[in-house]
């Protein structure tokens, strides 16, 4: 029984995931470096407090463009399926004079999880607000919301402390006439050492297209991590 519940929640996962595909229009190339430091602490054997300080730089990775400072928590509800919410701080350069400007937002998710033959598949959808002023309720606007859904398959190499990965993403939002459209899709591959039970090193690489937007973007982003179980 608890193997058709997950391939039914896997099935209908990919359903939602591919709702809302659009044409790919032209875009502007650019390269970008991240940086990530994550901080995990378990309270029990379901829940976990999470913390995140990322760094990003655009213009082919020689200006600084945003840093995001997340704290969250996650809940197993059952042994293949995670609610998750948290809170997001931007600090983003802006205007021509490039003043730095804090943005917010709040996520709340839903991830299940399925072993295939060794291969640890999964799939979350996420539904964001966001908003320009510290509870400010009045910027919680429909045009502030976004539904994003990533599906990832992750392989641990046997007899090492390697991992593989990939993922792809796609955002969704609704446009002035409340219409939801596909706006990016994103997708990602790279690898992940742990040196440790504690720790794990991550590099991947992003290809992200925007479009049914201003001036969309095509992102090549190079991404370095670190996660630290406390």
């Amino acid at each position: 029984m608890m193997t058709i519940n997950r391939l039914t929640y896997t099935l209908f996962c990919f359903l939602l995931f591919f709702i809302g595909a659009a044409d790919l229009q032209g875009q502007v190339k650019d390269f970008q470096s991240w940086w990530e430091l994550e901080l995990n602490k378990e309270i029990s054997g379901k829940l976990d407090l999470e913390g995140e300080l990322e760094q990003r730089f655009q213009n082919n990775s020689l200006q600084y463009s945003r840093t995001l400072v997340t704290l969250g928590a996650s809940y197993d509800l059952l042994d293949f399926l995670r609610l998750a919410g948290g809170a997001r701080t931007i600090f983003v350069m802006e205007g021509e004079e490039q003043h730095l400007r804090a943005r917010y937002r709040v996520h709340i998710d839903l991830t299940g999880r399925y072993d295939l033959s060794g291969f640890d598949l999964s799939l979350r959808t996420r539904i964001q607000y966001g908003f320009e002023e510290l509870l400010a309720l009045s910027y919680f606007r429909l045009k502030s919301t976004a539904n994003r859904n990533k599906l990832k398959v992750r392989y641990h190499i046997f007899g090492t402390r390697i991992d593989c990965f990939a993922s792809v993403e796609s955002y969704h939002s609704s446009n002035n006439e409340s219409q939801w459209l596909t706006y990016a899709i994103r997708y990602s591959a790279g690898v992940r050492y742990s040196p440790n039970f504690n720790s794990r090193f991550s590099l991947r690489y992003i290809l992200e297209d925007e479009f049914n937007m201003p001036n969309p973007l095509k992102l090549h982003i190079l991404v370095l991590g670190y996660s630290c179980n406390l």
